[in-house]
This record gives structure tokens, sequence and C-alpha cells, in this order.
């Protein structure tokens, strides 16, 4: 737990806070979790985000006592965006790049993301108003399609012929 003290407070944020709806963004899907992580990463990059990194967060959960069935957070942002604003706002840098947590529960797929719009408080800039409202929108309208995703088909490991032909 002591590399992910981050995902320990959001997940202790998520659990206790009085306003939870507005500081998350929820979704509980019932596709598998490698076809929601494929999803996600296909809408992702509709939006126009490239995913900078996936952790695995079970391991470090596992490793303090916890139960976990599969647990990633996907990175992402737009590259030159980032670069502007991280330059522009140092202080922005421990919340970037955005990040998406994908947790298995039982049957179901939970995927959750801080609302961005969160920030404006501690950031008081118009420019950073208009950024943290378009990264919410971009997050519920991904969201939203992925929820809208009726039936996906199930991943197929790749086959190899058991025995090689020998002319």
């Amino acid at each position: 737990m002591k590399k992910y003290p981050g995902l320990f407070l959001l997940s202790l944020m998520l659990c206790w806070s009085p306003a939870q709806a507005e500081n998350m963004i929820m979704l509980r899907v019932s596709h598998s979790f490698d076809n929601t992580m494929i999803l996600i990463k296909e809408k992702l990059d509709d939006y126009g985000y490239k995913v900078a990194h996936i952790q695995k967060c079970d391991t470090g959960l596992s490793d303090s006592g916890y139960k976990t069935d599969f647990y990633k957070s996907i990175f992402f942002g737009k590259f030159e965006e980032m670069r502007h604003l991280t330059a522009t706002y140092p202080e922005l840098i421990p919340y970037l790049p955005i990040k998406i947590a994908i947790m298995q529960e039982k049957e179901t797929v939970l995927i959750v993301a801080m609302n961005p719009e969160t920030l404006s408080p501690l950031f008081p800039s118009e420019e950073l108003a208009v950024q943290f409202a378009r990264w919410e929108s971009d997050l519920r309208a991904i969201f939203e399609e992925v929820s809208e995703t009726q039936k996906l088909e199930p991943l197929n490991p790749v086959t190899f012929p058991t025995t090689i032909n020998q002319h």
C-alpha cells in the first residue's frame, strides 16, 4: 500500500464522501473485465486521448491484505494539452494525467473516475474551468458510450495447431 497512497485515499473518499456522486463519475457494466478495458481504450482514442500507462493495482492491494478480483488504472491524456497545462500550471502535475479505475466485482465491472470539476475550487482560473468542464463532459460521454454497448463478443485466445505438417 505504500506504493499506492493516492489510490488508497481515493478509495476512502469513495466510501465516505457525503457528496460522492458529484466528486466521482461511476458506471457499473456487465461486460467482462477484458472487454471493458478494450472498450474504454477504444472510446478514449475516439475522443482524441492517448493511454499513457495502465497500472495493475491488484498486487499492491493483495499484499496489504485486501481481496480483489481485477483492478487496473488507466492513465491518459492529450500530449500537447498535458504539456501546455503542466508548463502553465505546474501545481496541476499531481493530478495529471487523468485516471480511470476499472475494478471487477463479482459479475460486474465498476468504472470510476474523479470528476475533474472538483479541481475547480483548487485552481480558480477561467482557462482551467473550461478545461475541467470539457474533461468532465468527455468522461461522462465515454462512460455513457461504454454503457450503451449492448453485447460484446467474448475474447478468444489465439490457438495454434498442435501438429506441424511436414512436406
